[in-house]
């Protein structure tokens, strides 16, 4: 059962109202469409140690109770890890690529068996158990390894919410332009190899073409400063080999495996920060993302389907923000949601005049036709 402090954490409270009514209006749309019933997914956004596992345990208790008896599921990028053995394979496949000797980074999940949970849950057969797999830190010294399918979490009927967590969620693949450009910016970076960090990239894409589609809206939590994330991360593994009674890692070995999670939150959480999750930055313009989703996806944007919560270093939010995608603009340089407006307004405005013209015209031919008789008369 979830935390009862925590469930009265002000992030608790601003992203339990936003998925509320963003569930209202995700079922009015589906109803105003004529859509089968689907479940809405959650994205949830944080770094190691932000607090998105509670956050996400805490809601789904909250959503499961009344007045809103909701079913609810919530997993983790993190049980989507590759096994060990995988994991192995993968590291040596890239030996010289210090990011991908462990767990964490993009390339290091099982994406197609993310597909099939995903898919699973979605299809809504409330006669079919769905297994959601599960992965334990702890094991193999904290290196970790994916639970056996029995101890995998197992989901009954159709589910109506999915909140889906993971500390890269959003993360968004740059050009190589733009990579270049960052590499030779950043003290950082160049303790890698650029082209490590060009694998790395390449990895990220797959995530955007296989796992963003299926977000409907999008939950954040920021740090003011990045380098709470070393804190916040030795804290929470202190909390695991505590109640826990496990070994994990020691604090060296905590910081220098935050060490390689750096690269990719310089590369790219200044975007998810700026533009957010639906938002389009540069040329390109994904299927899912903009004011319009063009995949048919939920496109409400009467609240932001974005909502970013900027937390201190004691976890405790500063900031609640809403990060509306930017509306395409027309030929005009406009935005095309305000020319909407404007053009239906002139259109609205010349029917009535049209309108109310055919009114004056018609309750004055008595009066023209008696006119004209007069006329007549004089004439003959």
């Amino acid at each position: 059962m979830a935390s009862p402090s925590y469930a009265m954490l002000p992030q608790t409270k601003a992203s339990l109202d936003y998925i509320i009514e963003h569930h209202r209006l995700f079922l009015k749309d589906r109803q105003t469409r004529g859509l089968e019933h689907k479940a809405m997914v959650v994205g949830v956004s944080g770094c190691q140690g932000s607090g998105k596992t509670t956050l996400c345990d805490t809601l789904v208790h909250l959503l499961r109770q009344a007045p809103y008896d909701l079913n609810v599921v919530s997993f983790s990028l993190d049980d989507l890890y590759l096994t060990r053995e995988a994991q192995v394979k993968l590291a040596a496949r890239y030996p010289d690529n210090r990011l991908l000797q462990y767990r964490g980074q993009p390339g290091s999940h099982d994406l197609e068996l993310a597909e099939t949970v995903f898919d699973n849950l979605l299809k809504g057969d409330s006669k079919k158990t769905v297994y959601v797999p599960a992965y334990d830190k702890s094991l193999h010294g904290g290196l970790g390894d994916r639970l056996p399918e029995e101890e995998w979490q197992q989901v009954q009927g159709r589910v109506d919410i999915i909140l889906f967590e993971g500390w890269s969620l959003g993360f968004k693949s740059v050009t190589l332009a733009q990579l270049q450009h960052m590499y030779e910016q950043s003290n950082l970076l160049q303790q890698h190899g650029l082209h490590d960090l060009a694998i790395l990239n390449d990895f990220l894409v797959k995530y955007e073409e296989k796992l963003y589609p299926k977000m409907d809206i999008f939950l954040h939590l920021a740090p003011i400063e990045l380098e709470q994330v070393y804190q916040w991360r030795l804290q929470q593994e202190h909390h695991m080999q505590q109640t826990r009674n496990v070994k994990g890692l020691s604090d060296e070995a905590v910081r220098t495996f935050v060490d390689t999670y750096m690269p990719a939150y310089t590369l790219y959480l200044s975007r998810l920060n700026k533009v957010g999750f639906f938002g389009v930055n540069g040329e390109r313009q994904r299927s899912y993302e903009g004011w319009y989703r063009k995949d048919g996806g939920y496109s409400d944007n009467t609240l932001a389907r974005h909502l970013r919560l900027v937390l201190d270093h004691d976890r405790r939010m500063v900031q609640c923000q809403d990060i509306h995608p930017v509306r395409p603009l027309n030929n005009n340089g406009n935005h095309s949601g305000n020319w909407i407006i404007r053009k239906s307004s002139l259109i609205l405005t010349t029917c009535a005049v049209g309108y109310i013209g055919w009114v004056v015209y018609q309750r004055r031919q008595p009066l023209l036709q008696g006119l004209m008789k007069i006329v007549h008369q004089f004439t003959e």
